[in-house]
Formats: C-alpha cells, sequence, structure tokens
C-alpha cells in the first residue's frame, strides 16, 4: 500500500523519483515519450483494472479453450523482450465483440466474437503477440503519462483520495480496452509481435491476414452493427496493413512458405466449441 503524500509535495517527489531511477520516467529501447509508471506500479494498477473487468464481463468457463489460449500465450510470452511482468491470459464469453486488449502489467482479454472471426491459431497468435508487444514497450505507462500527466498520475499511483484523486481513478478505470495508442505505437507493438510470432514457429502472414479479414468484416457489417473495438483502439489502415506486408518480407519466402497456421487445430479447439 502507498503512503499518503500532500499534493503540494507531488512536483518535487517527481523530481526525486526521476533523479533516482531515469529508466522509469523514459521509455526503454531508445523511446523518448515519458513513462512514470516503475514495474511494480504498472503491475498494480494492471491488477486494479483487471479486477473491475472481471467484475463486469462474462468470463468463459471452458477449461478446453481457456487452456489452449493460455499454450499460446505461454509460447509467446517465453519469448517477449520483456519478462519482468506476470503475462495472464482470460477469455471473454462475448461472442457479439469483436476485442482484444492487454492491460498495464500483463493482463491480457481475448473476447470470443474475435475469436470467431478468426481461420486459424496463427492469427489469434498474432492479435496476442501484437498485444504483448504493448506491454514489451511499455506503451501503458508511456499513453497514460502523456493522457493524465505527471502530477495526477503519481498522485493517484500514491493513493491520493481527494476529489480530484477520485476522478483520476474513474478516468482510469473508463480506458479499460479503450486506450489509445500512438501510431508509433502500434508500429512497434506489430514489429515486436510479428518478431514474436516467427521465432515462435508461427507464420507471420497471419497477421496480414487477420487485419485484412478486420476490415473486410468491418465493411460487411455496416452502420447499426456491433461495433469491432478492436479497430478503435488499433485503426487497421490500408497504410497499416501495407506496413504489416513490409515487415513480412523480411522473412525468407521459403520459410513462410512451410510456416505453420495450425488451421485444424484451431477449429477442433474453438471453432467448433464456440458454434
Amino acid at each position: 500500500m502507498y503512503k499518503l503524500v500532500n499534493p503540494s509535495h507531488l512536483a518535487v517527489l517527481l523530481v526525486v523519483l526521476c533523479g533516482l531511477s531515469l529508466q522509469g520516467c523514459v521509455t526503454p529501447e531508445g523511446g523518448q515519450q515519458p513513462n512514470i509508471l516503475s514495474t511494480e506500479q504498472e503491475i498494480a494498477l494492471g491488477d486494479k483494472m483487471a479486477t473491475e473487468v472481471e467484475a463486469n464481463e462474462k468470463i468463459l468457463n471452458d477449461p478446453i479453450i481457456d487452456d489452449y489460449v493460455k499454450e499460446i500465450g505461454v509460447r509467446l510470452a517465453r519469448i517477449s523482450p520483456r519478462q519482468d511482468v506476470p503475462y495472464r491470459f482470460t477469455v471473454v464469453d462475448n461472442p457479439d465483440t469483436v476485442n482484444a486488449f492487454a492491460l498495464p502489467g500483463g493482463h491480457m482479454y481475448i473476447y470470443t466474437g474475435l475469436m470467431k472471426l478468426c481461420q486459424n491459431e496463427a492469427q489469434l497468435a498474432s492479435v496476442m503477440a501484437h498485444e504483448i508487444g504493448h506491454v514489451a514497450g511499455h506503451h501503458h505507462g508511456e499513453s497514460l503519462t502523456r493522457q493524465y500527466g505527471y502530477s495526477m498520475l503519481i498522485g493517484f499511483i500514491l493513493g491520493d483520495r481527494s476529489s480530484q484523486g477520485a476522478e483520476v481513478a474513474a478516468q482510469l478505470i473508463g480506458t479499460i480496452g479503450e486506450l489509445r495508442f500512438s501510431r508509433g505505437q502500434e508500429n512497434e507493438s506489430d514489429r515486436i509481435g510479428m518478431d514474436m510470432m516467427w521465432r515462435a514457429g508461427y507464420n507471420p502472414e497471419a497477421m496480414v491476414s487477420f487485419m485484412e479479414r478486420m476490415l473486410q468484416n468491418e465493411q460487411q457489417q455496416g452502420r447499426g452493427q456491433p461495433a469491432l473495438k478492436f479497430l478503435s483502439s488499433h485503426p487497421a489502415t490500408a497504410e497499416r496493413i501495407a506496413a504489416l506486408q513490409a515487415l513480412v518480407a523480411q522473412y525468407p519466402a521459403d520459410l513462410r512458405a512451410t510456416s505453420p497456421v495450425y488451421a485444424e487445430r484451431y477449429q477442433e479447439k474453438v471453432l467448433n466449441r464456440l458454434k
């Protein structure tokens, strides 16, 4: 539990924190966006958000699908460039919602509506790898810092229970699954995710085919249909698909041709059970 701090001391505290730990204020791997969340703070914040998600969403109760998704997640997380958070994978039982998101600290939620849209295991893995990419890139801390500012976010982290602190807490909970990342962050997550797919033995072209399928599905829905929430926070533009195709081209074509997508296994473990 964090100690209550006088709001007037937050600015001074920020300077001290940055002085003690530059890594806590600047994104690693050469990124320049500020991030005030330490790993411990990020995990704690993600745990709070996860509690809210699971109180408001229907969690799937299918041991076969749950175990299957967790196996894919562990396979990817094992080679994630970030290993200081506990990755956790949960399936939400909502066939009408096409969505998936990761929370700060490694919690990930995949909706059955998105799973039904996937044609094979590699496509599902591409979504999960992209979300792990956001966690690995420290994008949650960057985006929250940018959105709420140093003082407000630090006040919330340190237990500020003033009216302003309560307002920030409500806003943070309201961002669950809707946090918007910058184009640079999306591109970085695609790059990290595709590399993870490749190293985990999946065909990286599945990331492209899934995004193409998302766009096609959105166009077919038209207005008045359930929104594809995944696209609201992960814009699948033609430009982005072109960028994904350029990433795919970096991997040897002959090896890509023999990389598996596991369509039959996905049909058996997921699609047949979600009918």
